[in-house]
């Protein structure tokens, strides 16, 4: 096996590696925009709950005992959101990162397809001129 097939052999060894990488990426990308769906849900849900327990309450003191702890949870729930923005955009650039990678080892492995083809072409060019030769001589021979 020559260089050059070795060498192709890595670099789609390469590209393999490279797309399971971008794919485990995709995964942790769809969890965090999970995540994130999950948790503007949450802020949604304590908003509207505020509201419900507002309209019904009887007891003022106890209500606003209830929505300072909602306020604070909300709080707590959009650092959160922020801390799953910047988590998302990390993420969103890794797999960016990734898939460039992955176009450029493609170009390689295309590269080394194209030479191989061109290599095996060689070489048929190069048996069929070897078998006219040692027909030739053959010929000579017999004279």
């Amino acid at each position: 096996m020559s260089g050059q097939y070795r060498g192709a052999d890595g670099v789609m060894t390469l590209l393999r590696i490279a797309k399971t990488d971008a794919e485990a990426l995709r995964v942790d990308l769809a969890e965090v925009d999970r995540a994130c769906a999950a948790t503007s849900a949450e802020i949604e849900n304590i908003s509207a709950a505020m509201m419900r327990e507002e309209e019904t309450s009887t007891d003022p003191a106890a209500f606003a005992a209830y929505a300072d702890a909602m306020r604070e949870r909300r709080f707590n729930l959009k650092k959160t959101l922020k801390a799953l923005d910047a988590t998302r955009a990390a993420a969103d650039e890794k797999l960016k990162t990734a898939l460039a990678e992955i176009a450029k080892l493609q170009r390689l492995a295309d590269i080394n397809a194209a030479e191989a083809l061109k290599a095996r072409r060689r070489g048929e060019i190069a048996g069929e001129s070897e078998i006219a030769l040692q027909s030739a001589h053959r010929k000579t021979l017999a004279r």
